[in-house]
């Protein structure tokens, strides 16, 4: 059997725990409870479970650092961490550590076993791996799943072609028993910042662990892609348990709000294509929910949305060409305040009455789009796909203009820093080939020849780049050079005249006064 270990300060909540649990149909046994983080790892090295109970707050030490030692000596510990609705911090902390499993206080009998169901279940699968027959079976069940959630993806990119229950069966493994088709989008809207991939990952996996059991309780069946930002659910059941359907999955969602604080920064929104009588239906459905989970944009997070998405025409209308001008007129200028007043035209779009949020999410990637197209940035594919992944994450209309003024700013400051490192080149060159032949009697003409440029052009770009003429800079550099001698060796003034590219040792001398306010034998007496 699987070993369990239960921590948690209060001796009644480790009774509770133990007395909700379904140990034995499980295959669990718990060896041992803590009420203090010291216990606690003193059991887990001692017991060495499988699965740990703690709760995230602890006398001696509080569960996380329990989870940190106890991720370091027993790396294959399955965890689930107890926490109150006041300790958010301490949840999404553990979050980020790896831990997919919490509860809520006060602890629900389904919630705790439904975890211990999914921990045994990973379990299982692990011990599985260690033989080839079952690792041959593991991939073909994989293989199965692949084909299941090809179905979703299929869909998206337009390329699906079974028509029929029969053709979903042998094509995806999908049992289309009852005659209503219908789509659903869970939209999670991520702060980036601060969410990481694989806190993303755990996150999606937690909507996912709600939503589909609910669906495969009501529903002969349901596969889930995730793709654009979104769980993509297909979904084939009997009409008649729509409206048992909706509400429950209003429940689900009102209860991913409701927990959202122990994810952090991230919004959660769904929305409901049009229930469909036969396969074929879903393809022209997709637009349509797509269209709606961009309501979100105008009417808020944490909604159901259904029906249609509207239109108030302003795709037709001529901002997206006034955009084009402007933005136009900006690249060519290089103009970061010129850009900026360039996408206040698509604010001017936002205010029309009636604006929905798809069309201004295709208005705003559009103008992402030729905006990177004009200003032919390097990696622009890159860029542009970045930059759609933004805009997928803003979970409103400020939110998703200041996308498209973020990604302006960045690639016009990137070519205009490309331009000047461009023009600076030739200004490094004739800088580096001063510094290489300042003891020589070099002159602006031959620098000028050096780097290949006419002596107006290059004096011009010279004085503009470093602030001073080419004669001021080569002085500047040899009576630098001269100090170091000065204060570093023993050679005679007029050798160090002679060395830094003076053939006057008076002409040296008032020059060197000049820079530095004294003779060159004053400054080595004082510094040498």
């Amino acid at each position: 059997m699987l070993r369990v270990l239960i921590a948690d300060d209060e001796e009644r909540i480790c009774q509770l725990i133990l007395a909700l649990g379904e140990w034995q149909r499980l295959g669990l046994e718990v060896v041992g409870t803590a009420q203090n983080g010291p216990d606690a790892l003193h059991l887990l090295r001692t017991l060495t479970p499988d699965i740990l109970i703690t709760d995230i707050r602890m006398p001696g030490f509080d569960g996380l650092k329990v989870l940190e030692e106890a991720r370091r000596e027993l790396p294959g510990l399955e965890v689930i961490v107890i926490s109150g609705y006041a300790q958010f911090d301490y949840a999404q902390t553990a979050i980020r550590y790896g831990v997919g499993e919490y509860l809520l206080k006060p602890i629900n009998r389904n919630a705790l076993n439904h975890s211990l169901e999914k921990m045994v279940a990973q379990l299982n699968q692990r011990m599985q791996r260690e033989t080839d027959i079952e690792s041959m079976l593991e991939t073909q069940q994989d293989d199965r799943g692949l084909l299941r959630r090809r179905l979703a993806a299929d869909l998206l990119a337009g390329r699906m072609e079974a028509q029929d229950a029969d053709a979903l069966s042998r094509t995806y493994h999908f049992i289309a028993a009852q005659a209503g088709y219908q789509l659903l989008l869970l939209k999670i809207d991520f702060d980036t910042d601060h969410f990481s991939e694989p806190s993303q990952g755990i996150v999606r996996n937690k909507a996912e662990d709600s939503i589909t059991p609910l669906l495969l309780s009501l529903c002969a069946d349901a596969v889930c892609v995730f793709a654009e930002g979104c769980l993509m659910y297909v979904m084939n059941y009997d009409p008649q348990r729509q409206e048992t359907l909706r509400q429950q999955l209003r429940g689900a969602l009102n209860q991913l709000v409701a927990e959202k604080a122990l994810f952090g920064r991230v919004e959660f929104t769904m929305a409901l294509g049009p229930l469909c009588d036969g396969a074929a239906a879903l393809a022209a459905s997709l637009g349509r929910v797509q269209n709606l989970i961009a309501e979100r944009l105008i009417e808020g997070t944490g909604r159901l949305l259904e029906g249609e998405a509207g239109k108030s025409g302003i795709l037709e209308m001529d901002f997206l060409a006034r955009y084009t001008t402007a933005a136009s007129h900006a690249i060519d200028v290089m103009g970061l305040s010129d850009a900026k007043a360039a996408a206040a035209i698509l604010e001017e779009a936002a205010a029309v009455p009636g604006a929905r949020g798809w069309e201004i999410l295709t208005l705003v990637r559009a103008a992402g789009a030729m905006f990177m197209t004009r200003l032919n940035a390097q990696d622009s594919d890159a860029a542009l796909k970045a930059f759609h992944n933004r805009c997928a994450q803003c979970s409103d209309v400020a939110a998703l203009l200041a996308c498209l003024k973020t990604m302006q700013h960045e690639q016009l400051s990137a070519v205009q820093q490309r331009l000047r490192d461009r023009d600076m080149q030739p200004i490094r060159n004739a800088k580096r080939y001063i510094h290489q032949n300042f003891a020589q009697p070099i002159t602006l003409e031959e620098v000028s020849a050096a780097i290949g440029f006419s002596v107006n052009y290059f004096s011009t770009l010279f004085k503009k780049e470093t602030g001073e003429g080419f004669a001021k800079y080569l002085a500047r550099v040899r009576m630098d050079e001269a100090r170091v001698m000065l204060r570093d060796t023993n050679l005679p003034v007029a050798e160090i005249c002679k060395r830094v590219g003076y053939g006057d040792l008076k002409h040296f001398t008032r020059t060197f006064k000049g820079e530095t306010g004294i003779t060159p034998g004053e400054y080595r007496k004082l510094y040498g």
